[in-house]
């Protein structure tokens, strides 16, 4: 709980664009990060026009850190599939250039990359 209260500051700050239905696609690049699980897909250049999404936690693997959730998709394209949620951010199934957003998480590159975030 303590880390949705954590991101809420910079949720109120960024990412206000309505999250869309469930099982609807979203694509665009991530502008930014808010925690190891929260984060931003742009549908236009400025905050209002950015749609705040989860990554599932259905995933098998999570990321366990901002840093690596960064290193995996800071100013990548996604496409994400809305499977959830309820409030402004709703929870998302991501791919990275058709590949899951969890198998990125895992790669090591990813987890060396990650370090240099902090």
């Amino acid at each position: 709980m303590a880390a949705l209260c954590l991101g809420a500051p910079a949720l109120a700050q960024t990412c206000r664009a309505p999250a869309p239905a469930v099982g609807r696609i979203v694509t665009g690049p991530v502008l930014h990060v808010i925690d190891g699980r929260t984060l931003c897909i742009a549908q236009g250049p400025t905050p209002d026009h950015w749609i705040p999404l989860r990554i599932s936690p259905n995933a098998p693997v999570l990321p366990v850190d901002r840093e690596r959730l960064m290193a995996a998709t800071f100013s990548q394209s996604l496409t994400c599939r809305i499977t959830g949620g309820q409030g402004p951010v709703k929870i998302a199934s991501c791919t990275l250039a058709g590949r899951s957003l969890e198998a990125l998480l895992t790669e090591p590159a990813t987890i060396t990359q990650a370090k240099s975030w902090r």
